[in-house]
């Protein structure tokens, strides 16, 4: 056992760490809006204590009885300064928010975002299909059940539909006297294949496992007897290299790069995943080895945003990788005249991750932000055996910003398709009770699907807040005491 000074001095480096990294990132500090100044203090705090190791300390301080410094995202220096105090050293400058102020910031930034449920669970939105805009009566359903924020996605649909949508939304939120937020998606730069093929109107190609196909941005000139992709975004073939890999489908079917020249490059096709070995025009491509630069907002994304200023109350930034995609939009949102909308930055890429505090940072710079944890194209970027661990520190850094955070992609998607979940499902669904809004996709369920989660994510609430397990009574402890035994 370690005796209190070595404690406490290993607690003194942390709390210097923490005040070194303010004047470091003072520039960034300063750039917030001053309602969110704290926040942005909290969170370079909480990063400079996560750049070390701290697994000893946190043993040694759980076994005095003491805070092991877990579960304190939103009100990290406040917590280490207790802990120094609870040790015996008179205390220094108390932190700029403790764990109470950080609790009632993130609540009341969630409120703000995404309204507050009418029960026990936590907000949900609801992705809009394209029958909600004929369909008036469930959207009054999903009102009536818990619906907070209606997600409209501009990749899908054009404008006379969505607006629609919103009418309709409008009318069932008279008619129920219950609020729902609008967030509407922009695409943003997705990479999607396309097949071509001479005198054959279908638009798919069969693979095997082990064999060679091409994928090119250019036309089909010089290709001969060869299988061919088509890359919808020209400029990224060319900056493959050999041994990276290559996915489409949402990682259905995985390739590797043998050779690149400057108009196409050769892929080995490594891995099939998909029930037929088809790859469809119009799918999703991923290059999770690769770094490209592409444009945060495209075209098309800019003739949506003249649309979704008038009616939305958060707009979603698609595969967003930097602090700059982040100031992009902002920028274009002011020529608006419409800053104040909230960003949601849609967290999808690996550059993103890598990016999280500064995009938080930068949105903070103009309007409360939210954060989207797009499990698809995400997982597919990271590798699925990483998804857990990154969702997890995704919400840790959210936490530690005050900023909400949007569990979304698969979830209940069983049930919302064929009407029962699996048990892995539910079991994720619960999991989501530690972000701050959980999102539900299309399908022919949603009301039974939005019940459900709605009584997942309330029971999952009363046993954790966060990562904080929460003693309630447990009832099998109670029947313990209360119950006869056998002998």
């Amino acid at each position: 056992m370690k005796s209190r000074e070595i404690l406490l001095k290993e607690l003194n480096g942390i709390h210097d760490a923490m005040l070194s990294a303010e004047q470091q990132m003072l520039h960034h500090i300063n750039s917030v809006k001053p309602k969110h100044r704290d926040s942005a203090i909290n969170l370079v705090d909480y990063l400079a204590l996560r750049s070390q190791s701290i697994e000893e300390l946190q043993r040694q301080l759980h076994s005095m009885g003491l805070s092991s410094l877990a579960s304190s995202e939103s009100h990290i220096k406040s917590q280490v300064i207790n802990v120094m105090t609870w040790l015996g050293r008179e205390s220094p400058e108390p932190g700029e928010i403790d764990a109470a102020a950080g609790l009632k910031q993130l609540k009341q930034n969630i409120s703000t975002l995404f309204g507050k449920p009418q029960n026990e669970s936590l907000p949900v939105m609801v992705t809009f299909d394209t029958n909600f805009a004929e369909d008036f009566q469930l959207i009054c359903d999903l009102l009536e059940n818990g619906m907070l924020v209606a997600r409209i996605n501009c990749a899908h649909d054009d404008e006379a539909t969505w607006a629609k949508m919103i009418t309709n939304l409008k009318k069932a939120e008279a008619k129920t006297a219950r609020s729902c937020k609008i967030y509407m998606d922009l695409a943003g730069p997705k990479i999607r294949t396309q097949i071509i093929k001479k005198n054959d109107k279908n638009d798919k190609l069969n693979v095997d496992l082990g064999e060679e196909v091409i994928l090119t941005d250019h036309d089909q000139k010089g290709i001969k007897g060869k299988k061919v992709i088509h890359c919808s975004m020209p400029g990224i073939v060319e900056k493959l290299e050999k041994g990276q890999r290559v996915y489409f489908d949402d990682g259905l079917f995985e390739a590797v790069v043998q050779s690149v020249t400057a108009r196409h490059a050769s892929l080995k096709i490594t891995r099939i995943s998909a029930k037929k070995p088809v790859i469809k025009s119009e799918k999703g491509i991923n290059f999770p080895d690769t770094t490209f630069k592409v444009d945060a907002i495209t075209d098309y994304d800019l003739e949506c945003l003249q649309f979704i200023v008038q009616h939305a109350d958060m707009v979603g930034l698609s595969f967003v990788n930097n602090a700059g995609d982040m100031k992009e939009l902002q920028t274009r949102l002011e020529r608006l005249n419409r800053p104040d909308i909230s960003i949601i930055a849609k967290i999808e890429t690996n550059q993103a991750v890598n990016n999280l505090p500064a995009i938080i940072l930068q949105g903070l710079q103009q309007n409360l932000v939210g954060i989207m944890i797009a499990r698809g194209d995400l997982a597919v970027e990271i590798g699925f055996e990483r998804m857990s661990e990154i969702q997890d520190e995704i919400l840790w850094i959210c936490e530690a910003a005050h900023t909400p955070v949007i569990w979304a992609t698969q979830v209940l998607e069983s049930m919302n398709k064929e009407g029962l979940a699996t048990r892995s499902e539910v079991t994720d669904a619960a999991h989501a009770s530690e972000a701050d809004c959980v999102m539900i996709n299309k399908g022919g369920h949603t009301v039974e699907v939005l019940k459900t989660l709605n009584d997942i994510l309330a029971r999952s609430l009363k046993n954790n807040f966060k990562n904080r397990r929460l003693f309630r009574r447990l009832s099998i402890a109670h029947k313990f005491f209360t119950d006869d035994q056998p002998a």
